[in-house]
């Protein structure tokens, strides 16, 4: 058993120093202006899907140490490899949701500022000022491009590219083809703006009549596991081979994998792409 423990704790000794590597590799800081950002303030961890996996298989090997059980290795190794990722894309999105909910208002603010007078480098410094975050933070960045020689067109577009929304790319395309154009550039993005927010609202409307549809795909998914549970603690005995025997195993392995098909595809058919 000392021996095992040993191999557990050298894993994850190892796990931390992999991370610690690519952490310094893979930082910010490499990014250059020919390049370009990769994802800047939104940018995955560094090493997140190597330390992820080298922390499921040193879990893995801890939860055999402990129950010798197949099926339970199995199940920490897939949880904490797709749990982690889940996480992450849940709190990626809901930043770039924050963002595009305060695109309206920071179109409104650079729009007056141009409006009373301000040049448009000027609005958009008084909005990466003053503005909300997160928003203002992405600005600041790409005001700090510019600043150090790249060209405006061009930082909006890393801009676009680091949020990766719609409505931004929306922003930087408006920008862009008004200073070409030479039009009123403070009247295009008080139009862009009820534009953004209109189609918004229109986003809210959809998620709304397209709720009942999730929860379904919800409680379709979490069904089976609760009949499962209630079954289990009806008759023990009748249930032992489901999580005892290969063919247990190999009918509740598919029984997941089934739910993760149907999950999907409900969730995809309740997607609507405005």
């Amino acid at each position: 058993m000392s021996d095992y423990l040993i191999i557990a704790v050298v894993a994850l000794i190892f796990g931390c120093a992999a991370y610690v590597v690519l952490a310094g590799i893979g930082s910010p800081a490499a990014d250059t202006p020919q390049t370009g950002p990769k994802l800047a303030l939104v940018q995955m961890l560094p090493g997140r899907k190597v330390l992820t996996v080298i922390g499921a298989v040193t879990a893995a090997l801890i939860v055999w140490i402990v129950t010798a059980h197949p099926l339970m290795c199995f199940l920490t190794l897939a949880g904490l490899i797709i749990i982690p990722n889940k996480i992450y894309t849940y709190l990626y999105n809901k930043r770039i949701a924050l963002i595009d909910s305060q695109v309206p208002d920071m179109l409104v603010m650079a729009a007056g500022a141009m409006s009373a007078g301000a040049a448009l480098m000027t609005a958009l410094e008084s909005v990466a000022r003053d503005g909300p975050a997160p928003i203002k933070l992405e600005l600041d960045m790409m005001l700090r491009e510019v600043r150090l020689g790249i060209d405006l067109d061009l930082a909006l577009d890393h801009l676009a590219a680091r949020v990766k929304s719609e409505e931004m790319i929306m922003v930087a395309a408006a920008i862009k083809i008004a200073r070409e154009s030479g039009g009123n550039l403070s009247e295009s993005m008080e139009k862009l703006s009820r534009a953004v927010r209109d189609r918004q609202n229109m986003e809210k409307k959809i998620l709304a009549l397209t709720a009942q549809g999730r929860m379904q795909a919800m409680a379709m998914a979490a069904l089976p596991f609760f009949l499962l549970y209630a079954l289990f603690q009806l008759d023990p005995v009748a249930m032992a081979p489901m999580f005892h025997s290969v063919a247990g195993w190999a009918v509740f392995l598919g029984v997941c994998f089934w739910i993760a098909v149907g999950y999907r595809i409900i969730k995809k058919i309740m997607d609507i792409d405005i």
